[in-house]
């Protein structure tokens, strides 16, 4: 007999919107760093934040984790 688990379309919700809103604040995080860095140049800026519009997960963890304290 197959074991059955009924999942609610809450349950399944929960499963998307949870980590949408961290990405979601993740990015939010590398813009506003960005934003107010004083040490990179505006063409910098403008650069990460291209990486980051263009490929959010990825871009935000990499600037995040690598660009955050890099001098330009």
């Amino acid at each position: 007999m197959l074991l059955q688990t009924s999942i609610s379309s809450n349950q399944v919700a929960l499963l998307i919107i949870i980590p949408a809103i961290c990405w979601l604040i993740l990015i939010l995080i590398a813009l506003y760093h960005i934003s107010r860095n004083s040490s990179m140049s505006f063409g910098v800026k403008v650069l990460w934040f291209i990486i980051i519009v263009l490929a959010p997960f990825l871009g935000s963890i990499i600037y995040l984790i690598w660009g955050k304290n890099r001098q330009f």
